[in-house]
Order: structure tokens, then C-alpha cells, then sequence
């Protein structure tokens, strides 16, 4: 039986009242959640798979309902004092669904009815909302190139009544016969549509040219790219195919896309890049960008924000655009905006990625005969005597390892994230949670992530707004990874295990001293953690002052609490000492109890703690066509670290090591030490725009900060900045020409500082107790009296590095938005760099901290974006990023020893005045000694074999004097290229990033990818090079008895590359059964990131610079599957 229930409704407050009572409390329950909540996601699943067949010859409403129920689970709730179910009603249904039953049923009737879950609610249409005489509009809302609007509001105008449109863009409304519909969707202009007795509509909405010019986030503030003067890089991550590659770092993303910005390679599980803007600028401090996160200043590691939660970035790089950030700013800003909900129902969107990875160019070891003649050219050797008894046996049995393949696996990475989001006229919310795994190509790299993250905002009254967010990371390093430079070097004959049948490790393969590469990684005889927890809160207040129209105030509130806990234990059976292969007595409990003095561990807790206040005045008005922007900023942050050390050694008297690291309070000798220190900054700002007709364009701010880490004289500092900015084509005399629709040219200048200093660095310090070495013993005492050692001369005119640069550049866009061109030209000076000085020893210390120095850049970056394509199927688009920096050492130490009227060099660190920083100066190569160079050969005492060298100052022989500059270890150019081809529902994406050398730019030593031998052991392994011998007589390789010629022979190598960076292949579902499923979003795809790298560099990944033998790890090639899903 159908059952009745009541509704007085009061804003969201329902009342319920069902007969019979029974279920009453589950059902009243339910509803009244998911009513007052407005959270319903009604669930067509069940409604859309059940077909019903009902035949009714004038039978009442309830009877009809009756029938349904009892053909499906289907429960009707209704007033019967406000639904006339007595209606009599004729109707016929053979396999339909509910939903055109019941719209046939209620046809022509003030009836309403929703569905939830396997619920049916009917109700009436309010009084005065909707008149009698409804009828029902179905329609499509598409763009202007015929693709669906998803989520775009239709509103019948006056009235509450609405609905959004769907996946397909389609949409359905019961409205009265002379409705008016409102279509609205970001980035459209809103459209009025009569409905004059039409069924069925096909609405277009047209892109909004205003709302769709880019607001970019600045310091302090948010400002239109068109009234900006200085030079800022936007990404927008969300929804684009850059935020699907499988990404555990918050910066990658950026890798190729921003002109300028130097993102490194990460090559380890939770590894954070490198990152440099705009080329080297101090030569000892910091060359990081400062790090803002929702317009706060970030002070925790970069590792603790979850990729997945970031909506854009907003990248400052000139001096005006970063000068609101003052002393920290002079490497540029990175402004990253996380996501918030979006106006309409609440969405829960799932993202779900799976990742393959492996090493791609992985160095080619030597097989085992190959080994056998290195080994035997390199000794001169004419037999195989020096081989040890285990390498003999393998031999024989023909047993080979390639200790590489024993050092590395198959990666893998698991990423997930549940995210909750929705928006309403007064409440925006999002919440997120997220796991990653990642288990490294190298065995015993890995890392795991858990991150939370909730935000809020609202808007209390018109005039006043909150919001709040609170996050958690969590983050688990421990482990110990595989040592590459030994796997490298291990023989391939050597012995992995000495209990093959128990699979227990021998620590030496094959003597000579060369450790497993397994070794503590996975045979228990080290424990490694590595644990680090953050914990931020961001939260602020808005007021817009009622009585000046445009006046408001903020306060920003950030904290920030890292705890970590680090530590690593050494067991007794670490240290298991080297002997035959065959001796089992090394690994017995007896040899194990005898080494216990050894076994030793160390523990570190590190807590950082900081916090940001920011008061932020601002006033922005527009009277006729001036507009101006004044803002007015008081900040002040603190930052507190505490570091704890216990370390314990000597476990003979407690006779074990059960307690691990745990018991570290067991060892006979423990140490305690404590560090801890702060640091402070606080600023003032002041900043005005102003804008003449969207024409003329002028920013000035200026900044005066305190930091607690400089010299007594030397604390506060003073950075200005001012830019200006001209867009010619809103010129009247710009109105007929048609091919260029926008062109904006700029000119800035501006002084930011760089605090490349650690805290206390100003101050003299001293060295107390045992660690200074200074002891008094006295006859009649033992007692042991320390005293005080002067550690560090103090200089109290220790003070900034600032960096004073001017940028001039264009913004333009050409053939009907078409064509994108942007280019900045830049140079800065950076002063007073902070260097350790050497000073005579006569007064008590060896060196002090001083501010000299200057270095110059310059350079060039180039922005092009095209829309290749722009059809109803078909849309492809371009982005080239290209940029070239040089730097210069302009001054260095300002000394003139030899008297030749120039400042000296600084040869021994490799620093040149009026050369680029990163100089390699040595001996300029000239081939290979050959048997023929007669005269080389004696003038030099060398052999044939050998690396030979230019005499320069033709003296005959080779030396000091013969060194030059050889190259540059920094690039020459960067040039990348993005492209985006959409098909339907398609989407392909392919980065291609390139790292350029030539010129003498982009060198490195990489000498054991020409030398047999110079491993420091005579029988090594490592790649199989083919060594000169009177035979062959090779130009490039020396002899495999060459060992080195004390350091001048470099083996330089270009690391130039091109790589395949991203390519992205999605499918978006928008078939009707996804509908039916009541899924927003379906998105399955493929990824492959770092799929191929072009190179002659030799080794390891010509990025990071991996030499041949080295133990950095490599940059890997993943493969991802992955889905998005939004309900």
C-alpha cells in the first residue's frame, strides 16, 4: 500500500509525519540528511535498468502507483493533501522505465517528482512559482563550435525553477507556457531565451571576451594579465592533459612550460627537482624561487603538496612582478593556486593512476670475456692467475651476473585521490585525500605518501568573507637503495651469495674490498627510517569597508609544523669481515658477537615550525577610464627549528642488538646533540597600478624589510620597482588593422634581495667542551677541564645579495586569436654576494663571511601558441617555449695581487672575471699520443697512449701555463614544443623538451667513459671502451694501462638532449549509458613519461649528469593507465 506522508517545509527544515509508523525512523532519517544537506546525487542506475509494463483504463493515481511498486522496489512518499492521487487517469506501458511512466502520468498536472535511490518524492508546485499551464522544455546547450556545455545553469527567469545541462549538454524543464530561460555558463555570455511555445530549443552561448581575459595572481593581489606590466608565465593545471601525467612532484608539471624556469629531473622515489629562474645569480647562497601557495608565502618542503590538488601556477620572474615579496624574491616566484569547488551540485571525483617504470639507457656492462681482456690489458697480464677462487669457479661453471640487473626491478607507482567539491551563492568547499606508492627501479628506493586536504570559504555577509584550509602530509622514505657505483664495478664473476640455497648475501663478491651493492639493503644488516609529517593551516578574513566603495582589508594567517624522524642502525653483521668465499665462519653467531663494538646507530627528530601573518589593505576603483589598484601590505613570519641528535655506538657489553635503533640508550658510548635556531623577517609594502582607457599602464611599489639573520648594520633593506606598459592596438589608429588583435609592449625595473644566509651566520661563534679541542689536565686531578675555542669571526656588515634587473618585452595575439607571440628581453646585476673569504691567520681565524662581488645575466625568452585547428571535430594546438641566459662574474674578490691592472681570478674555485660562472679550465686535448709524435713524446716523457695536450704558449712543453677555459658546465639554449590534438572524444598530448650544448656550453668530465683503467682497483668492471694499442690506434680513447695524468685529462662530453618528455592519450566517455549512470566525468588514459632522450653523453642521464661509474640514480621512464571519474 502506498504510504502518506506530510511536509511543512521552512527554509531547510523538513518535518516529516508517515502512516503507517513502521520504518518511519530509518526513512525520516535518510531524508531528512540528504534534504537539509543538498547533497541528493539522485541514482538513475537502479530507475534506468528496470522496465515496466502497466495498463490502466480509468484507474486512480494511487492504483498506477500501486502497480509499480509491486513490479519494482520502487516506495512512493507524497501529501495526499497536496498530490490528488484520486485522479482517474488511462495509461499504457509495455518495458519503459520509471521515468516516462511517471512523466506521462503527471502530464498536464502541478505534480513533481524526484528520485532518489529507489524513492520516489511527489510534490506540487508552489503557489506563485509556476503557473498551472506547464509545459516540458527539452533542449541541447552547445558552443560556438558545437560542443556540449556541460553543467551550464537554465533558469526560467524570475523563478527558482532551473536545472543544469548534462554530460551531452542536454538539458529538461517543466515551465510555464510563456517562460523566459536563462542560459549561464564561466566564460559565456549569458543568454535570454523566449520559449513562445517551443518543445525542443538548440541554445549556442558565445565565448565572454571579458571574463575570459586571464586573471593572473600577483603578490599580495590579483590583477588582469592586460593591465599588467611586468613579465608572468600562467599554467593552468586543472582539467588539462599536463595534470594526467603520472606526477608526484608539485613542479614537474611546470618542466617545458614556463620560458625561463629550469625545472630539474627527479631521479628517486619522492625526489624534489632543482629549479632556477632566470640563470645562476648568487654564487653560494640559494638560486630557488620563493615558494607562495594561496597567496601565502610557503615555508615547508615542496614534497608536502599534493600534486593533484593544484588548480594553477603563477610565475613571476622580473623584478616588478616579485618585488611585493622584496628580500626572498630576487630568483623569482612561484605562485601555486590550489583547487576550490565549483558552482552546482557537489561533485565527487576520483582519480586513479597505475605506473610501470624502467631504465631506459642503462649502461652496457661488460660481459664476462670482455672483462677477462680489460682486466688482463689494463695489467699487462698474459694468464688468468689473479683471478680469486670464486671468480675461477664461476667461470668455469659459466656462471655470469650482471650486478646492474641484481640492483634494479621493475617500478612501480599507485596514485590515488577522492576529492569532494561544490560551490553555492555563499559556501565554497573542497576536501581531498590522496595515496601514493612509489617503488623505485633501484631495489630499496621507495616512497609512500598520504596527504588531507579540506578547504572553505564563505561569505558571511556582502561585505565580509572567511575561509579556511587544513592539510596533512605524510611521508615515508625509509629504506636503503642499491649502490649503483658498485654494481658498476663488481666483476661479473663475482659470488652474490654465500648461502645461495637460504639466498643470504656475501658482502664481498669477489675480495679486493668491493662491497655488494645489496649490501645493508636487503639482507638486514642496516635499518633505515625516514618518516616526515607536515601539518599547515592557511586561514583568512576579508572586510570591504561598506563606506568606501572599493576599500577592503585582509588578514592572512598561515602555520606551518614539520616533525620528521630520521635515523639509521649499523648491525654487528654489517661488519662481517672479508675472507674466502668459502669460509661460512665469517657469518656465525660467534664472529657476529665478536664484532658488536662495532655496531653503532643514529636518530635524529627534526621539528620546524613557522608562521606567516600578512595585513593587506586595498583599494581599487574605476572612475571613467582610470583605474587604479593601491595596496598596502604589514607582514611579518617566523621560522623555528629544533633538531635532536642521539647517537650510540659500542654494543659489546650489552651483548646484542635485538632493540635495533630503539635501543640506542644500550650502547656504551652515547653522544647528545642539540641544535636549534630562528629566524624572523618582517616587511612593508606599498603598491599602486593605474590604467588610462585599457591603454597606458603603470605599476610602482616599494618595500622595506627587516631579517634577523644579517649583520647588526646591516638588517634592513629597501627594494623598489616600477614598470610600465603600452597597448598599442586599443589605438585608434591600430582600428583597421584586422590581422593583429592584440599588442601589448612593457619596460620594468626593479631591486629584490636574496637572503642566501643561515641563521646566526653574522655572529662570532665558539666552540665549548670536547669539541672545541681545547683541554687543561692537571697532575693532581683527573679531571679533564675544557675551554673555550673561537670558531667564526664575526661581521656585523654582513647584508643582502640584491639583485637590480630591467625587462622590456611583448604580449600579441594575431589572425583572429589565432597566433600567440610573447618575448621578454632581460638583465640583472646581483651585488654584495656572501662568500667565505680566506683572511691571514695572524688573526686567530682562517676565513670570515664577507658581501662581495657582482654577477650579471641577460637573456632572451620566447613564448609562440598557436590554434593549428579550431573545427566542430577537430582542434590542435601548438606551444614553443624557447630561452637563452648568460651570466658574467663582473667582480669578484676586487684584489689586483699580480699588479697587471685587472682583478685576479679565483683559478682554484674555476671563477673568471668577465667569464660565466660554471668555467671548466684545464689542458686543451689534442687527440692520443701516437707512436709517430716523436718529439711530444720526448719533449714530454710521455708514451704512446696517452692524452695528448695543446701547447698554447708554444714553449714546447706541456704545462701550467698551457691551461685554458675549456667550456661551460650551463646551456647554451632551451627549446621545447607542445601539442594538443583533440578528435571528438579524444585527447592526444606530446611535450618534447630539449637541453642544447654547443659553443663550449653544456660540458662535463665523464673520464671513465674513455678509460679502461683509473677505478683505483686493477680488476673493476665497468662498459666495454675500446682502448688504444699500437693496433688501433684510437684518437679518443688512451691506452688501457692509462690510469691519469694527475687531473688533466677531463674526458668532456656535451650533455646536450632531446627528450620525449609527456605524451598523453585520453578518451573522454559521453555515450548515454554513462548518463544513465549518473557520472559527470569519465576519463580513461595512457600516459608515458620520459619515453626516449636523444644524446651522445655516455653513462647515466645526460640531465642529472650521471657519469660512468656514479652512484646517482637514473631519471626513469614510466607508463601509466589511469581514470578520472566525477559524480
Amino acid at each position: 500500500m502506498v504510504k502518506n506522508y506530510y511536509i511543512q517545509r521552512d527554509s531547510n527544515i523538513c518535518v516529516f509525519r508517515i502512516i503507517p509508523k513502521i520504518r518511519r525512523i530509518t526513512k525520516l532519517t535518510c531524508l531528512l540528511f540528504l534534504l537539509s544537506a543538498n547533497l541528493v546525487l539522485a541514482s538513475h542506475v537502479y530507475a534506468q535498468s528496470v522496465l515496466l509494463s502497466v495498463k490502466a483504463t480509468e484507474k486512480t493515481v494511487m492504483e498506477v502507483l500501486d502497480e509499480i511498486e509491486k513490479q519494482s522496489e520502487f516506495k512512493f512518499f507524497y501529501n495526499s493533501k497536496l498530490v490528488n492521487v484520486h485522479r482517474k487517469v488511462s495509461l499504457e506501458a509495455n518495458g519503459e522505465d520509471v521515468f516516462v511512466i511517471l512523466d506521462r502520468l503527471f502530464k498536464s498536472s502541478d505534480v513533481r517528482y524526484k528520485v532518489i535511490d529507489k524513492d520516489v518524492i511527489l510534490t506540487t508546485v508552489a503557489s506563485g512559482e509556476l503557473s498551472q499551464d506547464l509545459k516540458r522544455i527539452t533542449g541541447r546547450v552547445v558552443d560556438h563550435l558545437g560542443e556540449p556545455v556541460i553543467g551550464a545553469n537554465v533558469v526560467e527567469k524570475g523563478t527558482t525553477n532551473g536545472t543544469i545541462t548534462d554530460i551531452d549538454g542536454n538539458f529538461s524543464l517543466d515551465v510555464n507556457s510563456n517562460a523566459t530561460l536563462i542560459f549561464s555558463y564561466i566564460g559565456y555570455e549569458r543568454k535570454e531565451v523566449l520559449a513562445d511555445g517551443k518543445h525542443n530549443l538548440s541554445v549556442q552561448l558565445e565565448e565572454d571576451s571579458e571574463s575570459l581575459d586571464e586573471v593572473i595572481v600577483i603578490g599580495y593581489g590579483t590583477t588582469k594579465r592586460q593591465d599588467f606590466t611586468g613579465s608572468v608565465s600562467s599554467v593552468r593545471l586543472e582539467d588539462s592533459p599536463v595534470a594526467l601525467a603520472s606526477n608526484l612532484n608539485a613542479l614537474e608539471s611546470l618542466k617545458g612550460n614556463v620560458a625561463g624556469l629550469d625545472i630539474g629531473a627527479t631521479n628517486s622515489a619522492g625526489g624534489e627537482p632543482s629549479m632556477e629562474m632566470r640563470g645562476q645569480k648568487s654564487i653560494s647562497g640559494s638560486n630557488d624561487p620563493l615558494i607562495v601557495v594561496d597567496g601565502v608565502i610557503f615555508m615547508g618542503s615542496i614534497n608536502d603538496i599534493n600534486p593533484n590538488d593544484i588548480a594553477s601556477y603563477d610565475i613571476l620572474k622580473d623584478a616588478t612582478s616579485a618585488a611585493a615579496y622584496g628580500s626572498r624574491s630576487a630568483n623569482g616566484v612561484i605562485i601555486i593556486t590550489t583547487k576550490k569547488g565549483r558552482t552546482g551540485k557537489p561533485v565527487i571525483t576520483l582519480n586513479a593512476t597505475g605506473s610501470m617504470q624502467t631504465w631506459q639507457n642503462r649502461p652496457e656492462l661488460m660481459k664476462g670475456e670482455q672483462w677477462l681482456e680489460s682486466v688482463m690489458a689494463r695489467n699487462n697480464s698474459s694468464d688468468l692467475s689473479w683471478l680469486t677462487p670464486q671468480e675461477a669457479l664461476n667461470r668455469d661453471a659459466g656462471r655470469e651476473i650482471n650486478w646492474l640487473d641484481e640492483s634494479t626491478r621493475t617500478g612501480w607507482v599507485q596514485d590515488y585521490q577522492l576529492a569532494v567539491s561544490g560551490a553555492g551563492e555563499k559556501l565554497n568547499y573542497y576536501l581531498s585525500t590522496s595515496y601514493a606508492d612509489n617503488k623505485g627501479v633501484i631495489i630499496g628506493d621507495n616512497y609512500k605518501r598520504i596527504s588531507v586536504l579540506g578547504k572553505i570559504n564563505a561569505d558571511i555577509t556582502s561585505w565580509f568573507q572567511i575561509g579556511v584550509d587544513a592539510a596533512y602530509t605524510f611521508s615515508d622514505y625509509s629504506g636503503v637503495g642499491a649502490n649503483l657505483n658498485m654494481a658498476t664495478m663488481v666483476t661479473p664473476y663475482g659470488m652474490m651469495y654465500h648461502d645461495e640455497e637460504n639466498g643470504l648475501l656475501e658482502k664481498y663478491p669477489q675480495t679486493q674490498s668491493i662491497v655488494n651493492p645489496l649490501w645493508g639493503v636487503t639482507d638486514g644488516s642496516r635499518d633505515n627510517i625516514d618518516k616526515r609529517n607536515n601539518y599547515r593551516i592557511n586561514a583568512y578574513a576579508v572586510v570591504k569597508l561598506p563606506w568606501v566603495e572599493g576599500l577592503s582589508y585582509r588578514i592572512n594567517y598561515a602555520g606551518n609544523m614539520s616533525k620528521n624522524k630520521e635515523g639509521d642502525f649499523y648491525y654487528e653483521s654489517n661488519y662481517v669481515r672479508e675472507g674466502a668465499y668459502d669460509d661460512e665462519s665469517r657469518y656465525t653467531p660467534a664472529a657476529y658477537q665478536n664484532l658488536l663494538a662495532k655496531a653503532n646507530g643514529t636518530i635524529k627528530h627534526k621539528m620546524t615550525d613557522s608562521w606567516v601573518i600578512d595585513n593587506i589593505l586595498n583599494y581599487k576603483n574605476t572612475f571613467g577610464k582610470h583605474t587604479i589598484d593601491l595596496t598596502a601590505v604589514a607582514t611579518r613570519d617566523r621560522k623555528d627549528y629544533e633538531e635532536n641528535i642521539l647517537k650510540g655506538s659500542d654494543f659489546a657489553a650489552n651483548g646484542n642488538t635485538t632493540l635495533g635503533i630503539n635501543g640506542l640508550h644500550k650502547a656504551r658510548t652515547q653522544k647528545v646533540e642539540l641544535d636549534k635556531n630562528r629566524r624572523s623577517n618582517i616587511g612593508y609594502l606599498g603598491r599602486a597600478s593605474y590604467s588610462f582607457n585599457d591603454r597606458y599602464f603603470l605599476t610602482a611599489s616599494f618595500r622595506r624589510d627587516g631579517a634577523s639573520v644579517f649583520g647588526a648594520n646591516q638588517k634592513w633593506g629597501n627594494f623598489a620597482a616600477a614598470g610600465i606598459a603600452w597597448n598599442i592596438t586599443r589605438e585608434s589608429f591600430m582600428e583597421n588593422i584586422h590581422f593583429l588583435d592584440n599588442l601589448k609592449v612593457k619596460l620594468s625595473w626593479g631591486k629584490n634581495g636574496n637572503q642566501g644566509l643561515d641563521p646566526y651566520g653574522t655572529l662570532s661563534t665558539v666552540k665549548n667542551g670536547s669539541s672545541g679541542g681545547i683541554r687543561y689536565e692537571f697532575a693532581n686531578s683527573s679531571n679533564i677541564i675544557y675551554g673555550l675555542q673561537a670558531d667564526a669571526l664575526g661581521n656585523a656588515n654582513l647584508g643582502w645579495e640584491s639583485t637590480e634587473s630591467w625587462n622590456t618585452g611583448l604580449e600579441s595575439a594575431w589572425l583572429g586569436n589565432r597566433l600567440f607571440f610573447d618575448m621578454d628581453l632581460y638583465f640583472s646585476k646581483t651585488t654584495d654576494q656572501i662568500f667565505t673569504r680566506d683572511i691571514p691567520v695572524m688573526t686567530g681565524f682562517k676565513n670570515i663571511k664577507s658581501s662581495m662581488g657582482q654577477v650579471n645575466n641577460r637573456g632572451v625568452e620566447m613564448t609562440v601558441r598557436s590554434v593549428n585547428i579550431d573545427n566542430r571535430d577537430w582542434r590542435w594546438t601548438t606551444g614553443i617555449t624557447f630561452w637563452l641566459n648568460r651570466n658574467k662574474l663582473v667582480h669578484l674578490y676586487g684584489e689586483d695581487l699580480d699588479g697587471d691592472g685587472k682583478e685576479d681570478d679565483d683559478i682554484s674555485n674555476s671563477r673568471f672575471i668577465g667569464k660565466p660562472l660554471g668555467a671548466i679550465y684545464g689542458y686543451v686535448q689534442n687527440g692520443i699520443v701516437q707512436e709517430d709524435n716523436l718529439e711530444y713524446i720526448k719533449a714530454n716523457g710521455v708514451t704512446a697512449g696517452i692524452p695528448m695536450y695543446k701547447d698554447l704558449d708554444n714553449d714546447g712543453v706541456i704545462t701550467s701555463m698551457d691551461r685554458d677555459i675549456l667550456g661551460y658546465t650551463t646551456p647554451n639554449f632551451k627549446l621545447n614544443m607542445s601539442n594538443t590534438v583533440t578528435y571528438k572524444n579524444w585527447d592526444l598530448y606530446i611535450m618534447l623538451t630539449g637541453t642544447f650544448g654547443g659553443g663550449g656550453y653544456y660540458l662535463k668530465s665523464n673520464t671513465a667513459a674513455y678509460m679502461t683503467n683509473g677505478s683505483g682497483l686493477f680488476n673493476s668492471n665497468s662498459i666495454y671502451i675500446p682502448w688504444w694499442t699500437p693496433e688501433n690506434r684510437s684518437n679518443v680513447y688512451p691506452s688501457a694501462t692509462f690510469s691519469g695524468d694527475g687531473g688533466r685529462f677531463q674526458g668532456l662530453q656535451n650533455r646536450g638532449f632531446v627528450r620525449i618528455q609527456d605524451v598523453t592519450l585520453s578518451y573522454t566517455f559521453r555515450e548515454a549509458w554513462v548518463k544513465r549512470l549518473n557520472i559527470q566525468n569519465f576519463k580513461l588514459f595512457l600516459t608515458a613519461k620520459n619515453l626516449a632522450t636523444f644524446t651522445n653523453w655516455e653513462g647515466g642521464d645526460p640531465e642529472v649528469g650521471t657519469v660512468v661509474r656514479d652512484d646517482k640514480y637514473p631519471v626513469l621512464t614510466s607508463y601509466s593507465l589511469g581514470v578520472n571519474l566525477s559524480f
